[in-house]
């Protein structure tokens, strides 16, 4: 079995525990996931089964979009409500239009520090370990892309939001910058993922709907994870080539795809081969390879 399984998370589940959930209802040890959420968060978990494992990457590259609520005036270690809660001394009230303002200010590329309490690593060691240990944790801040971030409600203290993000990005942190350029604090309570890459949370089942019979017939074809990319096809002698490594060109039909950019590869019977990286004009070298050369 290879291909995507997409979950719908309940609050207080960790994603590693969706992923066990899968595995147990799969009979498979070769699953994983695309993207962690923390527990305070639900939605879509996009879970990876047998050789997609090998395209999580490209999804990880994909947008992503959130439904977002966050209380104003308040501020946790952890930047949402599982942390102790904080008041901020003396917070005004932002008005609507102040938010919206703020709110424009965040669109585009941005730099943005981590929360400390994350899975980033220090010294082969994870920044939340290290937090929980009472070791002081500065965070680098990083440039992340927001491209959409709309107001969905307002009524102090209580602020929602929808975002479209770039990889990287944590609404947590977004949520913390977001208040302090409004002159307050703010703490996420809740965290829906509606969407990464292709797959939506509409199309997501909850854990306990997944059985023996019904999670083969759920998964989402490997085709789904690079549906975004451009198409090549291969004749027979290029894929074997390809498959076996080596560097290939593809033809002059597929000069205009620029140098530096992903490809989702097929053959002539339109299986998916892979994703190869275009290296000069009408030229590709592999990086993920789905299939061996013996079975074509």
């Amino acid at each position: 079995m290879d291909g995507f399984l997409l979950v719908d998370k309940p609050r207080g589940w960790t994603s590693r525990q969706v992923v066990d959930c899968a595995a147990e209802v799969l009979k498979t040890r070769r699953v994983g996931h695309a993207g962690t959420l923390d527990p305070i968060a639900t939605g879509l978990v996009v879970v990876c089964v047998g050789k997609a494992t090998r395209l999580t990457q490209f999804l990880h590259q994909g947008a992503k979009e959130y439904l977002a609520l966050f209380q104003l005036g308040v501020t946790s270690p952890t930047d949402d409500a599982d942390g102790p809660l904080s008041p901020v001394g003396a917070p005004g009230e932002p008005s609507q239009a102040e938010v919206e303002t703020v709110l424009r200010s965040f669109i585009g590329r941005i730099m943005q520090r981590p929360p400390a309490y994350s899975a980033i690593k220090l010294g082969g060691k994870r920044a939340y370990d290290l937090a929980r240990a009472g070791k002081e944790i500065e965070l680098q801040p990083r440039p992340v892309e927001i491209h959409a971030l709309e107001l969905v409600r307002y009524q102090y203290p209580w602020l929602e939001i929808a975002v479209r993000c770039g990889p990287g990005t944590y609404i947590r942190a977004l949520g913390r910058d977001i208040a302090e350029r409004l002159g307050t604090g703010a703490v996420m309570h809740g965290l829906v993922r509606l969407r990464l890459g292709p797959f939506r949370l509409e199309g997501a089942v909850r854990p306990d709907k997944l059985t023996r019979e019904t999670a083969p017939q759920l998964l989402h074809p490997m085709d789904s994870a690079v549906a975004d990319l451009p198409r090549v096809v291969l004749e027979r002698p290029a894929a074997i080539a390809l498959l076996h490594g080596q560097q290939v060109y593809c033809g002059a039909q597929y000069s205009h795809i620029p140098v530096g950019s992903h490809v989702a590869v097929y053959d002539i019977a339109q299986n998916l081969l892979g994703v190869s990286l275009v290296t000069s004009l009408g030229s590709i070298r592999p990086v993920v390879n789905l299939r061996s050369a013996s079975a074509l």
